[in-house]
């Protein structure tokens, strides 16, 4: 069996029996559904930190921030059913477990096409259990013996309660909506699914690009990485934003799930792209002049020219 089937099977293995246990042991708690959901989130993560730490690789952890909104969105659907068992049919006699509103089926069709898209851009990149991701390894080495106490903390952890932070918005939208949709809801819409696009089409033209520049050091400044040096995480950024959306339009008054997709902003704008800035500009030669030119994230520096033009 080659290394790479190989470690999606043990990546299949851990993901289903974490977020079956997960499910499981929530459903035997007899808290209230947002103390559930905290309580399988905790379960699945420890779980996957454990198959983190069978198999030595952090990397094990990589694919939860994909999978997670879906799940959650099937997690407070689970957790409906069980304080009101009760089973509508709607159309054409299919089962709806839903609150009465097409917009939690909207929203699960977007997070799924999100945690599928990116799952997958992960498994195609990823060779196998011998591979770790390179922040990883510099934690491995500057770390030593507490590795696993860091890794823990801070990648599985943190990400997960950022994760959990971001997927408040679809609580809200499950379990407290009580509004029909509206032109908010138009507005979620558009936001998430330009997100996707917009991160899967990052994706492909770095993919692209590396196919056909082997050498190492040359920096990727063409298609939307001409306009953003990290459009992919504009995309990942908007997502979470988008999944905001869906709260604001179904129950205005949990606004303070704000919190969720700004401290993911914030996250990638002060902690994931100085990290990945800081490895370019040691790796690559052309890449302060790429950063002279280009914006950040959002393409402000070619709005100017144009502006000035």
């Amino acid at each position: 069996m080659r290394e790479k089937t190989k470690g999606r099977i043990i990546l299949l293995c851990v993901y289903l029996a974490a977020f079956s246990l997960g499910f499981w042991v929530s459903s035997l708690c007899g808290y209230g559904i947002l103390l559930k959901s905290a309580v399988a989130v905790a379960v699945t993560v420890a779980v996957i930190y454990a198959g983190s730490l069978f198999f030595n690789n952090s990397s094990v952890f990589d694919p939860y921030w994909s999978v997670a909104p879906p799940m959650m969105v099937l997690l407070y659907l689970t957790a409906i059913l069980q304080s009101e068992p009760v089973i509508r049919a709607v159309g054409y006699g299919i089962p709806v477990f839903i609150t009465g509103s097409p917009r939690v089926m909207i929203l699960f069709l977007l997070t799924l096409a999100y945690a599928v898209r990116l799952t997958w851009n992960f498994l195609r990149n990823w060779p196998g259990m011998s591979h770790e991701d390179w922040r990883y390894v510099d934690f491995r080495t500057n770390t030593g013996k507490a590795y696993w106490i860091v890794s823990l903390a801070g990648i599985h952890l943190f990400p997960a309660l950022m994760v959990f932070g971001g997927t408040l918005s679809i609580w809200v939208a499950v379990v407290q909506g009580y509004r029909p949709m509206n032109l908010v809801d138009l507005l979620a819409i558009l936001v998430t699914g330009y997100a996707i696009l917009l991160e899967a089409t990052a994706d492909r033209q770095l993919r692209e690009f590396l196919a056909k520049n082997k050498e190492a050091g040359k920096t990727m400044n063409q298609g939307l990485w001409s306009l953003s040096r990290h459009p992919n995480y504009l995309g990942e950024i908007l997502f979470w934003w988008g999944l905001y959306l869906f709260a604001v339009a179904s129950n205005p008054s949990f606004w303070w799930v704000i919190a969720g997709p700004l401290a993911i902003t914030l996250m990638f704008i002060f902690a994931s792209i100085p990290m990945i800035e800081k490895r370019m500009m040691k790796r690559r030669k052309d890449y302060h002049a790429y950063r002279e030119k280009v914006s950040m994230l959002v393409p402000w520096k070619v709005l100017g020219k144009r502006g000035n033009g």
